[in-house]
């Protein structure tokens, strides 16, 4: 056969392979690639097509074998770079993705696809994509494949990649300004900016009005912006389109129920019955399966199986009080099981730890709450315990049909599920005192010695001098959260620094970077007289050493009210900066007292704003007592009862045993 006839035969058998390949006819398009190549091992088109294939069907391997052969025969040829670049992303090699990708656009910088990919790559190195139902929908996949783990050889900051992953969307959007993934996925890359992403998704919404995932990100954008009006239309409108969204029912439940617990006006009562109704509505919609009875035996002394689901079992501040937990339970008293809600590139170092100390290790991504529930039920757990509440990504609905014996919920959460179906909440009577109970569907569990156990990172730096000694002037700092930081904070902290003349605010926070949300909070200060001068801003860094060395120049924390902090709170006394306290009159207003009372310094809460500028005011006027207790609150803090593992883990212990012996008690009723 002459060369002509060849390539002719090559061409007719490529063409009809397509027409196959498009209908999903998968095996006869492969038979007609095949003898393509039986004409021309070699031919460049062939091997590609064949190497999608090849993806499709799950040989990713092979995939890459022959796309690496295609492109010895037409190196130069952008789009096989680009198939082999996904056919490495999707095999978890990373690097050789981003060499693929970045190959394909030096060819053509035009090509959008690859633009994309290596945005959505760069995502994924800094662990940032979303979870189950947030996802980019970019685009539909060449080669269907599991989302991977991205094991690369540099490690870049989060901020690195989110700057990259910007770039390389801004230069999606410039090439394809019509696309709506495009605009997705630059929000997505802005989201600690809000004030950007606004903008890029309402042109997402725009383009392509029916998403749902657009209406919830822009209710997030929204909220985190302070205009929660808006915010709930948009979620509204999301539902409005998919009326199971989940995304946009934890956004309205989060506008009317999390919310609330910022505000000071709001009433321990007003947060209950808001809970009550959201537990009531959800309860109506469950569904319901034929059966409520459960085959567990009702033995008060078994090993028990004990479940806890997170969408937070990585690094995440759920996970520095729940590891020590884990790590210590008694194998002979409970075998345990992670039901957790973490995309496979999500996944750290915290989640490898996790992932060792558990018995047993489930992922709930792309579960149903009824196949969550069937899950649970193979494994013969007798207590679920639920480590998120109304927290993002939570699986609170799937309690809604009792999926266990016992259920109860720890740590995510500062308030009621809201759920008659969840039993216990493990709490102590310092944030729950007696008479609290009326505030809760659940019954209530108090560990004497403390609800929480921290975990201090092993990455923290040493404690510092005291910066005001070195500076002549005292830096009062807070690093929650900016949502917590309301007109009353903002009040009360302008009146400790009229009351400590020269002394200056630090503040730092993930979306403090935003000047929107920079302004509100500059000009709530000014509204109370305080010159601008007088607070510095300070972005949060991804990397924990670096997080905890701006300790090194505050002298004070102040604690935000009604909602204080946790973890921000425990760091602080880890870098020996002691922290000021307002008691609430809520669970998430009595934390600060809570872990002040357990390191032995209770006299740091106040219960009013005037003792609250009074103490800190007092602390700043004497600087050699400020930098005695700074050089001695690490060792005060490791060796108190908060980071006490033994002690807590025999509480829990204790607690679980209380509850199963109940629910045994009770001839195993549900």
């Amino acid at each position: 056969m002459s060369t002509t006839d060849s390539a002719a035969k090559i061409a007719a058998l490529i063409k009809q392979g397509i027409a196959h390949h498009q209908a999903g006819r998968l095996a006869e398009a492969e038979k007609l690639y095949r003898q393509a190549l039986g004409f021309d091992p070699g031919h460049p088109e062939a091997l590609t097509l064949m190497g999608i294939l090849m993806g499709q069907t799950g040989k990713l391997p092979s995939a890459v074998e022959l796309m690496t052969r295609a492109l010895k025969r037409d190196p130069r040829n952008a789009q096989i770079h680009y198939n082999l670049g996904e056919t490495y992303r999707h095999l978890g090699e990373g690097a050789k993705s981003d060499a693929a990708l970045r190959r394909a656009i030096a060819l053509n910088p035009d090509h959008y696809d690859a633009y994309q990919s290596l945005a959505d790559l760069l995502l994924a190195e800094a662990g940032l994509q979303e979870k189950a139902g947030h996802h980019l929908r970019a685009r539909e996949l060449r080669l269907a494949a599991a989302e991977p783990l991205m094991e690369v050889g540099r490690r870049l900051t989060e901020k690195d990649m989110l700057n990259a992953a910007e770039k390389k969307y801004r230069a999606a959007v410039a090439l394809a300004p019509d696309n709506p993934a495009a605009w997705r996925g630059l929000a997505y890359a802005l989201r600690a900016l809000p004030s950007e992403a606004e903008p890029a998704l309402r042109r997402a919404i725009a383009l392509e009005p029916e998403d749902p995932w657009s209406y919830a990100a822009l209710g997030d954008t929204l909220m985190a912006l302070d205009r929660p009006a808006e915010a709930e239309a948009a979620y509204r409108q999301g539902l409005a389109r998919a009326p199971d969204n989940a995304l946009c029912r934890q956004g309205l439940a989060w506008i009317n129920l999390t919310a609330l617990l910022y505000r000071p006006e709001t009433s321990p009562g007003q947060i209950f019955e808001a809970h009550r109704a959201w537990g009531e509505e959800t309860m109506a919609r469950a569904e319901k399966e034929s059966t409520r009875s459960f085959a567990n035996a009702r033995d008060p002394k078994k090993c028990l199986k004990l479940g806890f689901v997170s969408p937070d079992l990585r690094r995440h501040s759920v996970s520095y009080f729940f590891e020590p937990l884990l790590a210590d339970l008694d194998p002979a008293a409970v075998e345990t099981f992670c039901y957790a809600g973490v995309l496979p590139h999500q996944e750290d170092e915290v989640t490898a730890r996790l992932k060792k100390l558990a018995r047993h290790w489930h992922s709930t991504i792309g579960q149903t709450d009824e196949d969550f529930r069937r899950q649970v039920r193979r494994d013969g757990i007798d207590i679920l315990v639920d480590l998120a509440g109304h927290s993002s990504d939570n699986r609170l609905s799937a309690f809604a049909v009792k999926p266990a014996p016992v259920t109860a919920t720890w740590l995510g959460y500062p308030a009621t599920t809201g759920l008659p179906t969840m039993d216990w909440r493990i709490t102590d009577a310092i944030v729950d005192p007696p008479g609290d109970d009326a505030f809760y569907m659940e019954k209530l569990m108090r560990l004497e010695g403390g609800f929480l156990c921290y975990r201090p990172p092993e990455s923290a730096p040493e404690v510092s001098p005291l910066p005001a000694l070195a500076k002549g002037f005292v830096t009062f700092g807070s690093f929650n959260n900016s949502m917590k930081i309301n007109h009353a904070v903002a009040g009360v902290w302008a009146s400790l620094l009229r009351a400590v003349p020269g002394s200056r605010l630090l503040l730092k926070s993930g979306l403090i970077k935003d000047k929107t949300v920079q302004e509100a909070l500059l000009g709530m200060l000014a509204a109370q007289g305080i010159d601008r001068a007088r607070i510095d801003i300070e972005n949060l860094q991804s990397v924990v050493a670096g997080h905890l060395a701006v300790y090194d120049r505050v002298d004070i924390a102040l604690d935000p009210f009604p909602y204080n902090g946790t973890t921000t709170t425990c760091e602080a006394m880890l870098m020996g900066v002691p922290v000021i306290a307002l008691i609430g009159d809520r669970h998430s207003g009595r934390v600060g007292l809570d872990l002040l009372t357990r390191v032995g310094l209770p006299q740091l809460a106040s219960p009013d704003a005037q003792g609250y500028v009074q103490a800190a005011a007092e602390l700043a006027r004497d600087l050699p007592a400020l930098s005695t207790l700074r050089q001695g609150l690490r060792a005060r803090l490791r060796a108190s009862p908060l980071c006490d593992k033994n002690r807590f883990v025999r509480e829990f212990e204790s607690a679980l045993r209380t509850m199963w012996k109940e629910w045994c008690d009770s001839g195993g009723a549900s």
